[in-house]
Parts: structure tokens; C-alpha cells; sequence
């Protein structure tokens, strides 16, 4: 197996491991809790005449658009912390926001080839925001997170 492919492997599954666990962690502390466990994260960058808007999207399976849309109705999720981990070009993403005066959480679930989008890094702290955006994959958004400071997304290379 090629270094490259098994790096990406590990660098997923331990994403995902860390997920469950802080699931598990959340649910157990009284929170209900979304997981989006995206298929695919592209980067977003601003394009002309188009929003100022530079994040991440996160495309989802429909079965996650009504739980999701629901605790986004009910929830003000004005807390966020950003679990990332950086290798090559490979970006693994969890991001958990959370509106603890309700005691719900989402959990943001993801990889995303950062050499796609290669100025998202520079573009998001010079907005200083990151913007995460979850949508199904007929590009329908279900929901929307802005996070004040962009430099936990982008971790050194490890």
C-alpha cells in the first residue's frame, strides 16, 4: 500500500474514531447530538459576484437534513471548537459546535484536499472567519456555522 494512501486511511479513521468518542462523550453529559459524517468536503472560496463567504462544505446524506434542520431551529450554537489535523495536502476536520444552554451539539465530520483549494487558508484569516456549510448532495443547505477565528482549521503539517 502506497505511504501516501495508508496516511490517508489512518489520518480518516482516527477522524472518525475521535467522533464516535466525543459523541459517546456528549450524549453522556446530557447533550443531544447531530453527527454529520460528510462524504465529501470541498473547499468554498469567493468567486466574483458571489458571497464574501470562505469555509467549508460539507455534503451529507439526506437521512442527517431533519435532525440537523431541527436542532438548528431550536439551538442558538454559539460555542465551536475545531479538532483538525493536517497531513500533506490532506485536511481531517471535526469541528463540534454547540448551544449548551439547550444541551445540543453538531458534530462537523470531514477531510478535504486542502491543495483544491490551496488560498482557503490566507482567504479565511483575512476575513477572520471560517464559515462551515452542510448541504445534501442535490445542493440543498441545511444549515450554516460561522466561526470567528480560522486558525484552528489550519493546523501545521504533522
Amino acid at each position: 500500500m502506497a505511504d501516501s494512501t495508508r496516511r490517508t486511511r489512518n489520518g480518516w479513521a482516527r477522524t472518525l474514531a475521535a467522533a464516535s468518542e466525543m459523541e459517546t462523550d456528549l450524549r453522556e453529559d446530557g447533550y443531544d447530538v447531530v453527527t454529520v459524517r460528510a462524504g465529501h468536503v470541498e473547499p468554498e472560496l469567493p468567486r466574483h459576484g458571489d458571497t464574501d463567504e470562505v469555509g467549508l462544505v460539507y455534503v451529507a446524506q439526506g437521512d442527517v437534513a431533519d435532525p440537523l434542520g431541527a436542532a438548528v431551529e431550536r439551538g442558538s450554537f454559539d460555542s465551536y471548537r475545531v479538532f483538525s489535523r493536517r497531513s500533506g495536502s490532506d485536511l481531517y476536520a471535526l469541528t463540534r459546535v454547540t448551544d449548551a444552554d439547550r444541551r445540543q451539539a453538531v458534530l462537523l465530520v470531514g477531510a478535504v484536499d486542502l491543495a483544491r483549494g490551496e488560498s482557503l487558508a490566507s482567504a479565511a484569516r483575512s476575513r477572520g472567519a471560517m464559515h462551515s456549510h452542510v448541504h445534501l448532495l442535490d445542493g440543498t443547505r441545511v444549515a450554516s456555522f460561522v466561526h470567528d477565528d480560522p486558525t484552528a482549521f489550519f493546523p501545521e503539517e504533522t
